[in-house]
């Protein structure tokens, strides 16, 4: 009991915080999402995006428009596939401020545990997320807030996904 209340409460508080920042980032959750998934998945389509951002095909149509009207994402030619999706120079300003905003609120929340301790907190929650089972869509969409090259080859959400190690899941 203690330690569900303990890791609801962490996982809030940081929720709390993180929905503020993207206040600041003056983005939506859903938004941030977009941005960067197109961002680290340049040219994908809107039917590929609406599977990580967990909306329907109009309502990906409307955030997408939304996004397309501030400046933050433009869409490309027609492939006859799909319509491609790129982030602005704006939309890539926009992710960069969330990004640093991000960071700093990381850095405000873990300021209370001592530095030895932090590497084994970090790990523990890469092996959390590593345990969990997902499809790829899944752990794109987990990832809907990350700087993902930060990760690079050392992603514990990646290896969440069986068939990563043999070349991915699309």
């Amino acid at each position: 009991m203690h330690t569900s209340n303990v890791v609801a409460a962490y996982v809030l508080a940081v929720h709390d915080q993180l929905r503020g920042g993207m206040r600041h980032a003056d983005l939506e959750q859903r938004e941030l999402a977009a941005l960067t998934l197109v961002a680290e998945h340049d040219g994908c389509s809107l039917d590929w995006l609406r599977g990580r951002v967990e909306l329907t095909q109009s309502g990906t149509v409307r955030l997408v428009d939304r996004l397309a009207g501030r400046d933050l994402l433009r869409r490309g030619v027609s492939t006859g596939r799909g319509v491609p999706l790129h982030l602005t120079k704006r939309g890539t300003d926009s992710l960069e401020r969330w990004r640093a905003e991000r960071d700093r609120i990381v850095d405000d929340l873990l300021a209370a545990v001592p530095a030895e301790q932090r590497s084994l907190l970090i790990d523990a929650m890469a092996a959390v997320l590593a345990g969990q089972q997902r499809r790829r869509p899944q752990a794109d969409a987990t990832c809907r807030t990350c700087s993902w090259e930060a990760c690079g080859r050392d992603c514990p959400v990646d290896r969440s996904v069986p068939s990563t190690a043999a070349g991915g899941e699309s």
